[in-house]
């Protein structure tokens, strides 16, 4: 297994790391420790006469204590993962660093189109003024990379995700994602809620779609559990909150569609802000719209 671990080195970024050990240490595999060291600052140039030297050389000085100050954090970063990785006595993963001059987003879509890893797994959060992949970045990455993507809010305390909430509007691809939940999250033998917010208290074709889905796993064989379970809301956000927190869920799960402006996922029910609103770790799914 390969996973892409996207870090801005920042110290809440630590709690990525217990993650990507724990999908490796059974099977083992390669953490690639990628970062894009020019995502907080802006360098353009200047088209005034008689200035053009002066600029040159400060836009290189700056350039150059980037570089140098993000190759000395990822050696740092590099190193507290491997000393991690002898401390949890494993010994076969291997840790490769990636440092990239560039824009994160685009950065890290390329690397995953060259790297074709499992998983890519980053913070929600960066530090400074810029949050990386926060909000709007958030959404239109994990609607560009064709890898899965798991994503860890800033200040979120690392425990199993064994309780899963996976919400679907009955996509052709459903089952093979669901199959692909239970794959990457085999260390902690997850129980996945499927769950469909309807509007309607008896709404047969919804009811049919739903049975159909849970038919499809009654003879697959899984590390884990999985139920079936149609809410009916009128309040979908509320009632994805509600859900969550008396089921004690651990984990978020969707496919991630690109709708246009108001970037919905469940027809006018849901969106992608609703999920981070959750603030528990986001699992998500290039959907075939994007």
């Amino acid at each position: 297994m390969k996973i892409i671990l996207s870090t801005d080195f920042s110290d809440e970024n630590k709690v990525l790391l217990p993650y990507a050990i724990d999908f490796l240490k059974d099977a083992g595999g390669e953490i690639i420790v990628f970062h894009a060291y020019m995502d907080n600052i802006f360098v353009g140039s200047n088209s005034y006469p008689g200035s053009m030297d002066t600029d040159n050389y400060f836009t290189t000085e700056i350039l150059v204590e980037l570089e140098k100050n993000s190759q000395q954090a990822m050696r740092e970063k590099t190193k507290f993962l491997v000393d991690l990785i002898k401390e949890e006595g494993v010994d076969n993963i291997v840790v490769r660093p990636i440092l990239v001059s560039g824009d994160p987003e685009d950065e890290l879509i390329e690397l995953s189109k060259k790297e074709n890893p499992d998983l890519i797994l980053m913070g929600t959060r960066g530090k400074g003024g810029k949050r990386f992949l926060e909000g709007s970045l958030v959404k239109n990455v994990m609607t560009k990379c064709d890898v899965p993507m798991l994503f860890i809010p800033e200040g979120y305390n690392w425990r199993e995700s064994k309780e899963v909430v996976y919400a679907t509007d009955f996509s052709e691809d459903d089952i093979i994602t669901i199959e692909r939940i239970f794959n990457i999250l085999r260390p902690y033998k997850p129980h996945i809620h499927v769950i469909h917010f309807t509007e309607e208290l008896e709404n047969q074709e919804e009811a049919i779609k739903m049975e159909e889905l849970e038919k499809a796993f009654l003879d697959k064989d899984y590390d884990g559990d999985i139920h079936f379970q149609l809410v009916h809301t009128t309040n979908a956000p509320q009632a994805l909150k509600i859900f969550c927190d008396r089921n004690d869920i651990s984990l978020s799960s969707f496919i991630a569609y690109r709708k246009g402006f108001f970037d919905f996922i469940f027809r006018n029910k849901i969106n992608k802000d609703d999920f981070l609103n959750l603030n528990i770790p986001m699992l998500t799914f290039k959907g075939i719209d994007n």
